[in-house]
């Protein structure tokens, strides 16, 4: 019982803000439907009707988070709050404020203002005041009564704007930090800053084993040569792929970048010297022949070590845990990276019932994280390695598990 309701807790908790309004606007309208049916024993008139139909409406509006859900919602309790104020004949009424603050609330915080958000404000809380002082003069308010109303509305909104505001100025702070911290691109998996003389020691290492090859093999000794130079060959390609990965950071001029060496490199990096991963987690690695793009190495290893860390953490707790990783190039030149995994599915939060475009979803760059005690930051910080690399990350659902998919634009 107790791990049912924390189940349903934590999928409340993943909705979008406007699936928790439409859902507590249907259940508003299911307990005032089911007090007039107790009281009068049977749907007595329209209105009554009305209600039911209105709990459906807000059930439907409940599985969609989209713009047009959004503007529904706001735009409908304003002009709600806008009729309500027209027709109220007490001056005491506060229910059409009440209803324009929700109205306001909800469109700030799902960002439907854009960047004239003042301007529009003025223009909505101007128009509720003005609406008031018609309607109390048509309803014979006195003087005082109606600048008592006009005094609460303007002091009530602008204490809730302040409020906000101040979460949002806080929010931008911190965005701006984070900002200038992902401008190094730095991968999160460093090895540490001598990691670069660390494995140049190692390539010493390396080139005396091959020079004990050539000995053995000038002393007709071949099988031992061939044994040393496989053995010389397979540290040589490991520390290459530390090395490639390690200094990305270093690397931050466009350069043309072979992609099979490239996730060779990474697999390596990310999950082969990983002994929690190495024989828990499948990797399946499949490159197109000669498919090299041009780009930044620090930005794309950033995108790379999310998108992949993120897709092995999605496996978490399944039997098999495949991650597949794929090269190609489309028909219009574009070269792209598809990730993907049997894990996890998207949260609800992002409406994965299509196409998610990382670079332009609101989930992503507020800092949110499905994954319990996560921050979202590493998302920001490959939102940012994106632009740096002019490339788009797209993700959707598969029937199991997610894929990512990077695309870079054709070369010029």
């Amino acid at each position: 019982m107790q791990r049912g309701t924390t189940r349903l807790k934590e999928r409340f908790t993943n909705l979008a803000l406007s699936q928790k309004i439409s859902l507590t606007f249907a259940v508003f309208f299911l307990i005032s439907s089911m007090q007039q049916l107790i009281d009068h024993g049977q749907l007595s008139n329209v209105f009554h009707l009305a209600g039911w139909i209105t709990m459906l409406v807000f059930l439907v509006f409940a599985l969609f988070d989209n713009l047009v859900v959004r503007i529904v919602q706001a735009g409908g309790l304003i002009l709600l709050s806008f009729l309500v104020i027209t027709v109220t004949r007490s001056p005491s009424s506060l229910a059409a404020y009440v209803l324009l603050s929700i109205g306001l609330t909800a469109a700030y915080k799902m960002s439907l203002f854009g960047r004239r958000t003042l301007p529009v404000l003025f223009i909505i809380v101007g128009t509720a005041v003005a609406l008031a002082v018609i309607s109390g003069t048509m309803y014979g308010f006195s003087m005082m009564q109606r600048l008592n109303i006009v005094n609460f509305v303007l002091v009530y909104l602008a204490l809730l704007f302040f409020i906000f505001e101040e979460e949002t100025l806080s929010l931008r702070r911190q965005r701006d930090t984070l900002t200038r911290q992902a401008g190094e691109l730095k991968p999160f998996a460093t090895l540490g800053g001598n990691i670069a003389g660390l494995v140049h020691d190692f390539k010493g290492d390396v080139a005396g084993l091959y020079a004990l090859a050539s000995i053995e093999r000038m002393t007709d000794n071949t099988e031992t040569a061939d044994r040393i130079e496989r053995y010389a060959d397979r540290l040589n390609r490991r520390v290459e792929s530390i090395l490639f990965v390690a200094t990305a950071a270093n690397h931050h001029e466009p350069e043309p970048l072979d992609l099979a060496t490239v996730l060779q490199h990474v697999v390596y990096y990310f999950i082969e010297v990983n002994r929690d991963l190495k024989h828990k987690v499948a990797i399946n690695l499949e490159v197109e022949p000669e498919l090299t793009v041009v780009t930044r190495r620090n930005a794309l290893m950033v995108v790379l070590e999310n998108v992949i860390r993120n897709s092995i953490e999605a496996t978490e707790g399944y039997s098999d845990r495949t991650v597949s990783i794929a090269g190609t190039r489309d028909d219009d030149g574009t070269v792209s990276i598809t990730i993907s995994h049997n894990g996890n599915h998207l949260p609800r939060a992002l409406d994965a019932t299509g196409t998610v475009d990382v670079r332009r979803s609101d989930y992503f760059k507020r800092g949110k994280s499905d994954r319990p005690g996560g921050t979202g930051l590493g998302m920001i910080n490959v939102i940012r390695a994106l632009e740096v690399a002019d490339a788009q990350l797209h993700m959707r659902n598969l029937a199991a598990g997610v894929e990512s998919r990077i695309v870079f634009p054709p070369a010029q």
